[in-house]
């Protein structure tokens, strides 16, 4: 019965995450990829449009500066850590580091 000893609150902070199966867990990885990259492009047109960035000449890429950019990729993976359970903080963080690679 919801409530008692048995069955913990769903607000509750002490509730564990139950292990999930592993093909759970990649489909869950891959949502939380494709928001990271969402989220990721839309900082950087936003900041193409704040800075008023003109296509290179070369191969009309428009690139966000370096510094800025990182401050991006930081907060892009914020907004996929808030939208997840901080249970699932451990595998995101697993994932960070090639999803910066790939962005």
């Amino acid at each position: 019965m919801p409530g008692s000893p048995a069955w913990p609150r769903c607000d509750s902070k002490l509730v564990r995450m139950a292990a999930l199966d592993p093909v759970v867990e990649e489909l869950f990885l891959g949502i939380a990829h494709a928001l990271f990259v969402n989220r990721l492009h839309v900082l950087r047109l936003t900041e193409v449009v704040r800075l008023g960035i003109k296509p290179d000449p070369h191969d009309q890429n428009m690139e966000v500066p370096k510094d800025i950019d990182g401050e991006l990729i930081q907060q892009a993976f914020a907004y996929v850590s808030r939208h997840f359970p901080a249970t699932f903080g451990g595998k995101l963080e697993q994932a960070k580091a090639r999803w910066i690679r790939l962005a």
